[in-house]
């Protein structure tokens, strides 16, 4: 398919969201023209992405299909002992939800209420919630969706791991629940939930849900892969368009073409939390100090954008199980009797094989007890008091 010099909607960014709105307003108007311009390879029908078992070797720097995936180096920490964070972010259509964990997790009721905006309390997009989810697990609540376009699963596999580590934790205090994403329960352990159709084996990704089908039946949804988008284009303060240049390293050193694409209607820029303030920015939108220090005309002085990053980290819990327990370490150390028996057994059974699962299994949420919090200190206890103490439905972890 050719790409137009003019569209009525832009949407910078192939992740999550921008997988969606393209695909979305595609199908519902098939007179709307729509681009959709993501910066890394086209994931459709990739083995690298579809296969849940692989997601570790995706965030591998140097990794089977770490073309996949770009690093971001953080200046160094005072906190980290002055050593430097590694940021990884997705660099394929999807976006995260092509290489990501797979793992399930809703936000508390509180956390959405806590906005305090319209329109975004949790009241007000549990119906959204609800419509994208094809929930594929028994449950006692109304709060999933089951005609969705991406599919919540147990994954192929659980491994008896899991229910020996459900057991552990009840006896530690920590009660089994069949549903902790059901956005009220902040204390219990479940066989947690993943992106996985466990009719197919396969990760639910969000360019597999909302892009690939559209373009199949319909010709309005124009997909740019491997393109960057370098700035906005406006006209006074109007966004009119985009530029945008090829991803991949350009031969005998040739230099940079920009492709300038116009919107007739709307630019949407949904390129994930480091690669939007940066789009902004050489667009002109973001503090006027910096902006002239780079000698880029200012558009809009907003001191915030690029600004308050703020991450999650994960803590890795290092263990020992006898040799007879059924895990994917074999096959992640990269085993090659193990990984041709459990490549094998894709071909032969997807839904049911290992590697229908990321093998995380079960897990947790937990608030601390009255004599937990004494043992926590006075800084605990101060975050305590002023985020978690009376909103019962948010866990600390």
């Amino acid at each position: 398919m050719g790409h137009p010099e003019e569209v009525d909607v832009i949407i910078a960014g192939g992740g999550p969201a921008g997988c969606v709105v393209a695909g979305r307003l595609a199908y519902a108007d098939p007179t709307l023209k729509v681009m959709l311009i993501e910066g890394g390879a086209n994931n459709r029908d990739d083995p690298w992405v579809y296969r849940p078992g692989i997601y570790v070797k995706n965030m591998q720097r140097d990794g089977i299909n770490d073309k996949a995936t770009f690093y971001t180096d953080a200046q160094p920490s005072p906190y980290l002992r002055g050593r430097q964070s590694i940021v990884p972010c997705a660099n394929i259509l999807g976006g995260g939800s092509s290489i990501n964990f797979q793992m399930y997790t809703r936000a508390s009721a509180s956390d959405w209420d806590d906005f305090k905006a319209e329109g975004w309390t949790a009241e007000d997009l549990l119906p959204l919630m609800k419509r994208l989810e094809n929930y594929q697990k028994p449950v006692n609540n109304d709060t999933h969706g089951y005609d969705g376009p991406i599919a919540i699963s147990n994954g192929g596999q659980v491994t008896p791991l899991a229910q020996d580590f459900l057991r552990a934790a009840h006896a530690v205090g920590v009660p089994f629940s069949d549903d902790i994403q059901d956005l009220t329960t902040a204390h219990g352990s479940e066989i947690w939930a993943k992106y996985i159709n466990r009719h197919t084996g396969r990760r639910s990704d969000a360019a597999t849900a909302y892009v690939h089908g559209v373009t199949d039946i319909q010709s309005n949804l124009y997909l740019r892969t491997n393109a960057r988008v370098s700035r906005v284009i406006f006209e006074g303060t109007k966004a009119v368009g985009v530029a945008y240049v090829p991803s991949r390293n350009r031969a005998n050193n040739a230099a940079v073409q920009e492709t300038i694409v116009r919107a007739r209607k709307m630019v949407v820029l949904s390129s994930g939390t480091l690669g939007t303030p940066q789009i902004l920015e050489r667009s002109g939108v973001g503090s006027a100090g910096l902006l002239k220090q780079l000698d880029i005309k200012v558009v809009s002085d907003l001191p915030g954008v690029g600004e308050e990053y703020q991450d999650h980290y994960t803590t890795l819990s290092i263990y020992r199980v006898s040799n007879e327990s059924t895990t994917l370490d074999d096959f992640l150390r990269g085993d090659e009797q193990t990984q041709k028996e459990i490549f094998a057994e894709w071909e032969v059974s997807p839904e049911k094989a290992r590697l229908s699962s990321n093998a995380i299994d079960a897990g947790f949420k937990i608030r601390p007890s009255k004599e937990e919090l004494k043992e926590m200190g006075p800084e605990f206890n101060a975050l305590w008091d002023k985020y978690f103490k009376d909103k019962p439905d948010k866990p600390v972890m």
